[in-house]
């Protein structure tokens, strides 16, 4: 009978895999904090749902790595975070922080599936498919059922299907434009969401970190949050449409941090990289050229604060290096 060798894991399948189990052990420590400070039930079920989940995700990557002889990532754990520091967010923040985890699960798990082969992996992926959309499913409802959940503007049906009749379409940079198109006004708003977040994020940072170079670095990302927010806020009020408000209630007046200064350095590295995802996919999108710029330009900024906090992440020596291809040269230097 032919019995299908086991073959070893690819550079795509390992770098899934490592990038995943670090942001995983990073998300399962801040759950646990919101667990622990947790005072609404209904916000409570969700959050311990995506723990439970989290780490059985967890154990599935460890068990595929050392099933191909790969080292486990160091991650995070108990001493990065800590349960007894007083409440620093609010529980709607702590639920505004899980519909941004499985908004960028849902597309970096969905191109890791497309990235790999090995039959273990590929159902590890799926699994975790099915998991955060269940997850997902149980935020939304709960947003809704509290008045939360920041819903897009609507529009006016077309009449009729049209076909765009010429490049006035593009529009110019300071020219007349017209008016937003249904993918531009869902990508303008979920990079307003995204900002609303950051910014309510990075303020709790700068509050409780214990060096002031980083509560100086997570203030800075705080305020380019906000301009961000604001940027594209404006796109749509002067479109004639609301903008979602930033809530007044996510941060409270704490000073003492429920995490380690490393872990909140790394989750803004991660919040950074999924703005860039949202800005990636917009751009891709977009048509109308002072938008395209805008998109840039937001971006541009981006890049350099995401710079900046990996040579911070350096210099302290926090940063885990992933698995790297073999230096040939170094072969046969030696």
């Amino acid at each position: 009978m032919h019995q299908e060798l086991k073959t070893h894991l690819s550079a795509a399948e390992v770098g899934a895999l490592w990038t995943q189990y670090t942001d995983a052990t990073m998300t399962a420590c801040m759950l646990k904090y919101f667990l622990a400070k947790n005072e609404d039930k209904d916000i409570g079920q969700v959050v311990e749902y995506l723990q439970q989940v989290t780490q059985t995700k967890i154990q599935r990557i460890r068990k595929i790595l050392q099933s191909d002889n790969y080292p486990v990532p160091i991650g995070f754990g108990d001493n990065d975070v800590n349960s007894e520091a007083p409440r620093l967010y609010s529980d709607s923040f702590a639920l505004a922080f899980i519909r941004n985890i499985t908004r960028l699960s849902l597309t970096t798990y969905g191109l890791a599936l497309s990235t790999c082969a090995r039959q273990d992996v590929r159902q590890h992926y799926h699994q975790c498919l099915a998991d955060v959309a269940q997850v997902d499913e149980k935020a939304v409802n709960a947003e809704q059922a509290k008045g939360l959940y920041m819903r897009a503007p609507c529009i006016s049906a077309p009449e009729k299907p049209e076909f765009i009749q010429d490049s006035d379409y593009l529009g110019t940079l300071f020219g007349s434009k017209r008016p937003l198109s249904a993918i531009e006004i869902a990508n303008i708003f979920v990079g307003i969401e995204k900002g609303i977040f950051s910014k309510a994020l990075l303020m709790g940072f700068a509050q409780v970190a214990a060096a002031k170079e980083l509560r100086e670095f997570f203030l800075r990302g705080k305020q380019i949050a906000h301009k961000h927010a604001d940027i594209l806020g404006d796109l749509l009020t002067r479109n004639d449409m609301p903008a979602p408000a930033s809530p007044d209630s996510y941060v409270t007046n704490s000073i003492v941090a429920p995490f380690s200064d490393r872990l909140m350095l790394q989750y803004t590295i991660l919040s950074t990289q999924a703005s860039f995802a949202y800005y990636g996919t917009a751009l891709a999108l977009v048509t109308r050229s002072d938008i395209f710029g805008s998109y840039v330009r937001l971006m541009t900024e981006g890049s350099q604060y995401l710079e900046d906090a990996n040579m911070l992440m350096i210099r302290h020596k926090w940063l885990e290096q992933p698995p790297l291809a073999e230096d040939r040269r170094a072969l046969v230097r030696r």
